[in-house]
């Protein structure tokens, strides 16, 4: 089953500003989306204050946060950003 994809805002400035400098990291998104959209529920959860959100590493020191809402069958991308200011949303 696939789950349906929504974007924030953040996300896509975020990705619009990083993939224009890092065509590497751009692929790597690209490629992980698919089996996010798959098998959401896999990747690591974060704990409060981030509670309900998840995470998984991008091109080494970059990090895709993302939420599943399970009764929606739908993820929501939230932000891609450095490992060391990610986690200020």
């Amino acid at each position: 089953m696939s789950w349906s994809l929504e974007v924030s805002i953040e996300f896509e400035q975020d990705y619009r500003k990083l993939s224009g400098r890092n065509a590497g990291l751009r692929r790597a998104v690209d490629a992980k989306i698919a089996p996010l959209r798959e098998a959401p529920l896999h990747y690591k959860p974060l704990r409060a204050p981030l509670q309900g959100v998840r995470r998984v590493q991008m091109g080494g020191s970059y990090v895709l946060l993302f939420e599943p809402d399970v009764g929606r069958s739908t993820v929501r991308l939230l932000r891609l950003a450095h490992h060391d200011e990610a986690y200020g949303i």
